[in-house]
């Protein structure tokens, strides 16, 4: 124990600090921190002692065993206590309550008080208590006993009232962008969420964009030349619309994850349910705009920054691996096998056959007409496809990470892996039928110049357009042989590069 001075002795003495904390209960016993303090002035002159300066203050912090914030101040009066720092002969807190409402914490507390001599004054007890007294000590006890199990009813209630919430599918939270409460003008109460004109468009393209394979940057960067802001009249950020992007409410769902921190972050697809507000997207959109927030490469890669368009779409005549594209110093850009080498060609060749195979086909009346069958006729059924493939999808890749993470076994994956993808398989299949793909839209509009469309149509869905029309139920899966020249005369592009389309089994023919 530090030794103290004759005039410390006596300050210590007569001297008496306070610990000051306001929670977010709203039972209509809370007092600001200057309200208690003010209580502790007037009950410390009653008792003739002297209220040092140097409050310690928690506000808006929760002190049960449910909080995530850090107290500050009541850490820094444990740490006082510890060092014997304190410098006072008493504490004085409002309510017992505002102590703490974790039993563990509230007996550190009063032990500490206890080796150091420092008695507890609770001023709406208007008692002090003396830690090392065993009836006090028990009083003491039994109050930190008390608040906390207060505690974990009101966080029980809590979380029933949400879950019902939830289920019921009332909305929560801040009022998001795209949307607008309406409330009864007199009695404030809950009648509708629906769509807000302006913020409600900005929210339909966002994903039409996205599914049509446009990056979050590059959306951002648009909306930043076109001065569309948010609702605090920040400019957009390709975070900000990630944020938007992954958020259920635009589907008319409603999320519940107990336990969760909120913030950005993915939202379990399985404790969704039905909204009672209208959805601004469908669910298909929703579901395949989390899919492509979801996929793997997007947290290695920032999205939209591929420049090449056949980069790991394309593939090796010899060992089936996909290409890649590489640098030779003071040379042009090629693609080559990514698994062993086996084949190189100059970037630019292949692309410039690639895009002409594409926008020929494309250019068909007939393929055109196939890939518009169901745009109109089928819409309703079309939709229903686009939700239970989405779902589909969605519920596959979750088991996938669910295996990865451990906490579901291979042996699960095993058995339930295979109808989940014979359902994708048949769900796809008839998508294709009703549909014209989301990234041709763009090309193949009445009227529309492919050629030229295709010119101006960012690098991000001209890939996207790749994945989809280079495989064997269309034109064929691009396969890049060896080249039968060596030395300086190169073989064209054209003449080292089959279409593969499978067996009818759709086995690989080597």
């Amino acid at each position: 124990m530090v030794a103290l001075s004759g005039g410390e002795q006596g300050k210590r003495a007569k001297g008496a600090r306070d610990y000051l904390r306001v929670s977010l209960d709203r039972s209509g016993r809370a007092r600001s921190l200057e309200e208690q303090h003010a209580d502790h002035v007037r009950v410390a002159g009653e008792q003739g002692w002297s209220l040092l300066e140097g409050s310690y203050r928690d506000e808006s912090v929760s002190a049960s065993r449910y909080a995530r914030k850090v107290r500050g101040g009541f850490d820094a009066l444990i740490t006082d206590l510890e060092a014997d720092r304190f410098g006072a002969r008493v504490l004085m807190i409002w309510e017992s309550s505002r102590g703490s409402r974790r039993v563990g914490e509230w007996v550190r507390l009063v032990e500490l008080c206890e080796q150091r001599s420092v008695s507890i004054y609770v001023t709406t007890h208007g008692r002090c208590y003396e830690p090392g007294n065993g009836r006090d000590r028990r009083s003491l006890l039994e109050d930190a006993v008390d608040s906390e199990y207060e505690s974990a009813k009101m966080s029980a209630r809590a979380r029933r009232a949400a879950a019902a919430n939830a289920v019921a599918g009332r909305p929560h939270g801040p009022i998001p962008y795209g949307y607008r409460r309406v409330f009864h003008p007199q009695t404030r109460v809950f009648l509708a969420q629906e769509p807000q004109p302006g913020e409600a468009e900005v929210v339909t393209e966002l994903y039409r964009r996205l599914i049509q394979g446009h990056s979050l940057r590059g959306i951002a960067r648009d909306f930043q030349q076109r001065e569309i802001r948010t609702r605090s009249g920040v400019v957009w950020t390709g975070q900000h619309l990630r944020s938007l992007a992954i958020k259920p409410v635009y589907a008319g769902l409603r999320s519940h994850a107990p336990g969760g921190r909120g913030g950005d972050r993915m939202v379990d697809l399985e404790g969704l349910y039905e909204g009672q507000w209208p959805g601004l997207v469908s669910r298909g959109e929703w579901f395949a705009v989390q899919r492509l927030l979801r996929a793997p490469e997007r947290k290695t890669t920032r999205p939209g920054r591929a420049k090449h368009l056949l980069s790991l779409i394309g593939r090796c005549g010899v060992c089936a691996g996909t290409l890649n594209v590489g640098y030779r110093e003071g040379a042009n850009p090629i693609y080559l096998c990514r698994t062993k080498g086996c084949v190189r060609i100059t970037q630019a060749d292949l692309d410039t056959l690639a895009a002409q195979v594409m926008l020929d086909y494309l250019a068909q009346s007939d393929v055109i007409d196939a890939l518009r069958a169901g745009e109109h006729d089928g819409d309703r059924e079309l939709s229903e496809v686009r939700d239970r493939l989405a779902a589909a999808r969605a519920r596959h890749e979750q088991l996938a990470d669910a295996v990865a993470a451990r906490t579901v076994s291979v042996a699960t994956l095993v058995r339930a892996e295979p109808t989940l993808l014979a359902e994708i398989t048949t769900l796809e299949t008839r998508e294709r039928e009703l549909s014209t793909p989301s990234a041709l839209r763009g090309l193949i509009e009445p009227g529309a110049d492919v050629a030229q469309r295709w010119a101006t149509t960012p690098m991000s869905t001209r890939r996207e357009i790749a994945r989809l029309l280079l495989t064997p139920e269309l034109i064929g899966q691009l396969r890049l042989n060896p080249s039968p020249r060596r030395g300086r005369h190169r073989t064209p592009a054209h003449e080292r590069t089959t279409w593969w389309r499978g067996n009818q089994d759709g086995s690989d023919p080597r």
